[in-house]
């Protein structure tokens, strides 16, 4: 599985798509297989979320393997996580700590002053972000909205 020690970050960029398809399509059949026929009829949807996404897309890699990514999206002040999935063999081995600080400090930087997120009611990953300071504001649906306040001293202006 490689060296804990030789993670690294990397922007995306157009090669990541299969591994962002691939994970993506892991997530809902694992966590929404109820909703497996609506995210295949918006596939084009996705594909135009992912490429328009690249800019905003951080990918883990271990040693050679890219085992992870997230991507986010602005809008005004607020930055929102679109998607973050690590391998599930790479799991708790920081690489989603480190991806999900990346997407704050990019948004920091980038002038965002309020991280969120959406998630499924039912995807254990709700402990993770509680850990890392989100707070549930509300829910849309079977989704919770979570929302953490970013720290401005990271942006420079």
């Amino acid at each position: 599985m490689g060296d804990w020690d030789d993670i690294h970050l990397l922007p995306g960029e157009p090669a990541d798509l299969p591994l962002i398809f691939q994970l993506e399509h892991a997530y809902i059949t694992d966590y929404e297989p109820q909703n497996i026929r609506a995210w295949q009829s918006a596939m084009n949807r996705h594909l135009e979320q992912w490429v328009r996404c690249l800019p905003y897309t951080v990918v883990g890699a271990v040693g050679g393997e890219k085992v992870g990514y997230m991507f986010w999206e602005k809008a005004s002040l607020t930055a929102t996580l679109a998607s973050i999935h690590v391998k599930s063999d790479y799991r708790r081995r920081a690489i989603g700590r480190l991806l999900l600080a990346s997407f704050e400090e990019n948004a920091a930087r980038l002038g965002c002053e309020i991280a969120e997120l959406h998630v499924f009611e039912g995807n254990p990953a709700i402990r993770f972000y509680e850990a890392a300071g989100y707070a549930i504001i509300g829910n849309v649906g079977s989704y919770l909205t979570l929302s953490k306040d970013l720290d401005v001293r990271l942006n420079p202006s």
